[in-house]
């Protein structure tokens, strides 16, 4: 009876061990050690947190950490009895980057009529802004996995934020036109290295069942940034204050995420890859590998895609509306802010646990309701039917982009996601840049002008869903 008694008591006072789950660092390592095999399944989920059977997440076992202490080996910020893991850090710095990027994307294309009226400048003529940036942004987004590996995440985003800064500094004080182009080339230049290093900060910190989580959550940042600033360009325009006065905006915020970032990211180092011998290789055979994959040539053409598609709706919506639909010159800016709250609106709304949409039939779900939304904003003329075409085609059109992007991501090991992030975003500018130049081209030759605004996007849409298909199955974890 005493011997039962006791073995009881032992018994007892070892399951509160139990509940304690096994170290961080002990569950990176189980799911670092297992090793990839190729699968041909087509089951992945465009927008989903969940992952089929045998994908292996050791860290979400069932067991669970004390809050009171934080996991052997978690670095973070502790204020008080408020411990903050490095994770949620690195997500608030690229969040607070990415905001920018947003901010400038709108920015152009919300300020092109001023721009016109104050330089006195033809649609070709003004078109040459959007390709002010081209060298810059596409030379950061190549230079961006180089320069990271040379002097490190923090010191590549300080670099973007005083790039930032000073373009946005150059343009308040509306010099002459090609000044103004210098302006939008600096800021673009130090954008490139915003989203691409950020970018590549996100694909690295999750694992496949939550990529596309934090992905969106990301780029729903994006979309708000760019939702801020035609409001803000709006009703500068409404109080007939100059254009200018917006630079100083996102000079100060530039300013501010800079010094966040010095203090944010202060630790960060990226992961190593767990892959045979990765330490003996150098950029030229990594660019070699990245080169031979096939997700790399079609992830090219549907990021040029998407990108095209988003910016030239978004920089030559409030042409449109104002040439077009003869909307008032505040209101077509609000218009375009309704575009980038259905953007935002969207990519949070797909990043909901209980949202799952396949891959494949993901992308034709999100784009037909989009040219649907086109169609409208093309066939009919009037106040309420403009808004709320331009507020479904943001909603459906927002999660396209981040979604190519986490699924690209996906399907690259860890010591290439860098490189290949770098190459999709540089392939985005050529898309997001191009795009819109050769629209307003196109738009001040042929006798429709911007009338071909909505039948652009919808045939642009509809061959992104063609290529989509040719997509290659994900790698799982067996």
């Amino acid at each position: 009876m005493t011997q039962t008694a006791t073995c009881e008591i032992e018994l007892l006072d070892a399951l509160p061990h139990l509940e304690t789950g096994t170290p961080l660092d002990r569950a990176k390592s189980l799911y670092a050690q297992t090793p990839d095999v190729r699968t041909d399944s087509f089951d992945a989920e465009y927008f989903s947190r969940n992952v089929p059977d045998n994908y292996i997440d050791a860290a979400g076992s069932g067991h669970t950490l004390a809050n009171s202490v934080p996991p052997h080996g978690t670095s973070g910020l502790r204020i008080g009895n408020i411990f903050i893991e490095d994770k949620v850090l690195y997500l608030a710095g690229s969040c607070m980057g990415v905001f920018a990027v947003g901010l400038n994307d709108t920015a152009t294309g919300a300020n092109l009529p001023s721009f016109q009226d104050h330089y006195n400048l033809s649609y070709e003529t003004v078109s040459l802004v959007f390709l002010a940036g081209l060298g810059g942004y596409l030379v950061s987004c190549m230079l961006n996995s180089v320069l990271q590996n040379a002097i490190g995440t923090r010191n590549v985003l300080l670099m973007a934020g005083t790039l930032y800064a000073g373009g946005s500094l150059l343009i308040s004080f509306a010099p002459p036109f090609p000044a103004v182009m210098a302006g939008i080339c600096l800021m673009d230049f130090g954008g490139g290295f915003y989203e691409a290093c950020l970018t590549s900060v996100i694909s690295h910190m999750s694992m496949v069942s939550t990529l596309d989580l934090y992905m969106n959550v990301l780029y729903a940042f994006f979309g708000l940034g760019a939702l801020v600033s035609p409001f803000i360009i709006g009703a500068l325009a409404k109080a007939g204050a100059a254009w200018k006065f917006y630079y100083w905006f996102p000079f100060s915020l530039a300013t501010l995420i800079t010094l966040c970032h010095f203090v944010l990211l202060k630790h960060y180092v990226a992961p190593p890859d767990h892959e045979e011998g990765p330490e003996h290789q150098t950029v030229r055979e990594k660019f070699k590998r990245v080169a031979r994959m096939p997700i790399t040539w079609i992830g090219m053409i549907l990021v040029i895609l998407s990108f095209a598609i988003a910016n030239i709706l978004s920089n030559w919506l409030t042409s449109y509306l104002i040439d077009v639909k003869g909307g008032g010159r505040g209101v077509s800016r609000y218009q375009l802010s309704m575009l980038w709250a259905g953007l935002t609106v969207g990519r949070a709304f797909f990043s909901l646990p209980f949202i799952h949409v396949h891959e494949r039939v993901g992308n034709m779900l999100l784009l037909a309701p989009m040219c649907g939304a086109m169609g409208l904003l093309w066939a009919v003329n009037f106040a309420a039917s403009n808004w709320i075409a331009v507020a479904v085609a943001g909603f459906f059109l927002g999660p396209n982009s981040p979604g190519i992007l986490s699924i690209i991501s996906a399907r690259v090991p860890p010591s290439l996601r860098g490189i290949v992030v770098s190459i999709k975003l540089g392939m985005g500018l050529v898309g997001s840049t191009l795009g819109p130049l050769i629209f307003g081209i196109v738009a001040g030759k042929v006798s429709s002008g911007l009338r071909i605004l909505p039948p652009v996007i919808i045939i642009l849409a509809s061959l992104s869903t063609l290529f989509f298909w040719t997509i290659p199955p994900r790698k799982k974890v067996d």
